[in-house]
């Protein structure tokens, strides 16, 4: 079982658990990943969604050895959809590797928690590939434009201080109190009020994501006009509106 789900006092905890492969994903986990979501954030019992990972990685990206598709991008943009554009507020809780597209899932979520030892990194551009999950939205609303260039384009690799430093993540804490520590902030989240956690969520990302659908519909259009073979793009800037 690559995704393991357990409910408990109102938090879904959504466990990524290919522990060999450090999490990387196949296009059969982020479709797991994307109907689990579904199905907890349609749930009114589900009060926070918690997102972690199994072993000494949170995400090591997409799993080279699952054939690039059309369906792998189109699955992680509809769970990042599903994610950003839902009620409940997601935690994400990130140790040891966590790369590609496990940052943009970790920017899917509204709180992160980093263990101490965590190492971020965008590496797409350096092996012919561009982002997913709406990261050319978020990311640069969380670390300034020129930070955001920087990671997007030289595949600058973090670590966790650096990114609570420069807003990645809310909390730096101990590798071995990660899970705990994640746990206790989602059952506090859990304890508020849903609706009112809703119109806080729906309000900041109205006035600081804009359009996110959009966002997601250009990145998607740019995967659909990239040669993964050669990282050329057909028409370049052909799709800036």
């Amino acid at each position: 079982m690559h995704l393991i789900q357990t409910f408990d006092a109102g938090v879904l905890e959504l466990r990524l658990n290919r522990p060999a492969r450090l999490n990387a994903l196949t296009l059969a986990l982020a479709s797991d990943l994307l109907a689990a979501a579904q199905a907890g954030v349609a749930d009114p019992a589900v009060r926070v969604v918690l997102l972690t990972g199994e072993g000494r990685a949170f995400c090591a990206g997409k799993d080279r050895d699952d054939p690039p598709t059309p369906a792998f991008v189109q699955t992680l943009q509809a769970l990042a959809s599903v994610l950003v554009g839902c009620p409940q507020p997601v935690v994400t809780a990130v140790q040891g590797w966590v790369v590609g597209a496990g940052v943009e899932l970790m920017l899917n979520g509204d709180l992160t928690l980093a263990a101490r030892g965590a190492r971020l990194a965008l590496p797409e551009v350096q092996v012919g590939l561009f982002g997913t999950g709406g990261v050319a939205a978020l990311l640069p609303r969380l670390v300034g434009l020129q930070k955001a260039k920087g990671l997007l384009m030289l595949g600058q690799e973090l670590g966790a201080e650096d990114a609570e430093r420069w807003g990645l993540v809310w909390q730096v804490v101990d590798d071995d109190a990660l899970p705990a520590q994640a746990r206790q902030l989602a059952q506090r989240l859990a304890a508020s009020s849903p609706a009112l956690l809703a119109e806080v969520k729906q309000l900041l990302h109205r006035e600081h994501l804009g359009d996110f659908a959009a966002s997601l519909a250009r990145e998607t259009a740019v995967h659909q006009r990239l040669d993964p073979l050669s990282g050329t793009v057909t028409n370049p800037g052909s799709q800036r509106r």
